[in-house]
């Protein structure tokens, strides 16, 4: 236990009243070194607090390294188209985690056709994130492989096969600076203001910028904390729309939304869904219904598939369960042009 000042005074001051002390130590010289001891006293208990400094320190700096070891993404692809048709196949495709034995996905054969859209369904931990993070290659099959109109994944440059996809996920990437910045973030920056102001109108984002003091100019904080998450959520679809990519992933996208932004950003999300190839994460009645194709999803394993009437004509289905589990409640209580969320995750 750490003494404090005062008391390390009072011993000091009963040791110098005492008869020795008044025999070998001078009243000058006593005060000297009373005065030296209270004038230590403010650097010590700074001393005692760089614990805590250092300890943040090495914290840090143990972040920075694990960063810095880290083994680069594989890119020995050397093809670079300058727009792929969109078409991409799964052929036999399993996955499992470095140092993990479990397949999170096994023998996935799933075919996403050019200008389609395919909506995975699914229990929570059923592999339906998973598999999406496979397409931009943010990891690697364990098996199998993907085919992106013919050739391997692993054939394109990592940089021209992402250039290729847009991603827009439950979490929105933002930083401290201008609307208009972060919608040009990534690949975007030589596009011109009126390109970025139209992409914000098609994904009814400038309903909320005109409405913002400085319009597209306007700061909006670290991590865009200056907006709703519907506002963020119209600036990631703007992001998207901006890119104009031929292959589109939807994961989650709305899930943490309320009814009414929820309507603002499907209205976006309509528009960025037309002529793309779509990987919804399914996450609205409506999406699911309007599908090309719906893929139900169960420990890693494609069960069931076809289109949404099919699947809920079929006697003790997966997908029958989980609609009547699910979505029923929003179909009841909602039209279909109306918000219908799920808490479904991968």
């Amino acid at each position: 236990m750490q003494r404090s000042p005062l008391r390390a005074d009072l011993l000091l001051l009963l040791v110098a009243a005492s008869q020795f002390m008044r025999n070998e130590v001078s009243a000058g010289i006593f005060m000297s070194v009373l005065a030296a001891m209270v004038a230590t006293i403010p650097p010590l208990k700074r001393l005692t607090n760089m614990h805590v400094l250092i300890q943040k320190g090495i914290a840090a700096a143990e972040s920075i390294y694990d960063v810095l070891d880290r083994r680069p993404e594989p890119d020995e692809g050397d093809e670079m188209p300058g727009r792929v048709d969109g078409e991409v196949r799964f052929e036999g495709v399993g996955f499992s985690y470095p140092g993990h034995d479990r397949r999170v996905l096994e023998d996935i054969d799933l075919v996403l056709e050019r200008g389609t859209v395919t909506a995975l369904v699914g229990r929570s931990g059923s592999g339906k994130t998973t598999l999406a993070r496979l397409l931009p290659r943010f990891h690697a099959p364990s098996a199998g492989r993907i085919l992106l109109d013919g050739r391997d994944l692993a054939e394109y440059d990592l940089d021209a096969l992402r250039r290729q996809i847009a991603l827009v996920g439950q979490q929105t990437v933002l930083f401290d600076d201008s609307i208009e910045a972060n919608i040009r973030y990534g690949q975007l920056a030589d596009a011109s203001r009126a390109e970025v102001e139209d992409a914000a109108r098609q994904a009814h984002a400038m309903e909320f910028i005109d409405q913002l003091p400085d319009g597209l100019d306007t700061r909006i904080g670290a991590a865009g904390v200056q907006l709703s998450g519907g506002q963020k959520q119209r600036i990631a679809i703007a992001r998207a729309l901006l890119k104009n990519a031929p292959i589109l992933i939807l994961d989650e996208a709305t899930s943490a939304l309320d009814a009414e932004s929820e309507q603002a950003v499907q209205r976006g999300m309509k528009r960025l869904m037309a002529d793309r190839t779509t990987l919804v994460i399914a996450h609205r009645l409506t999406t699911v219904e309007r599908a090309d194709q719906v893929v139900v999803m169960d420990q890693g394993r494609i069960v069931e598939r076809g289109r949404h009437e099919d699947l809920l004509a079929r006697p003790d289905g997966l997908y029958q369960h989980l609609y009547h589990a699910q979505f029923r409640e929003d179909a009841d209580g909602e039209s279909v042009d109306g918000p219908a969320s799920t808490s479904d995750s991968a």
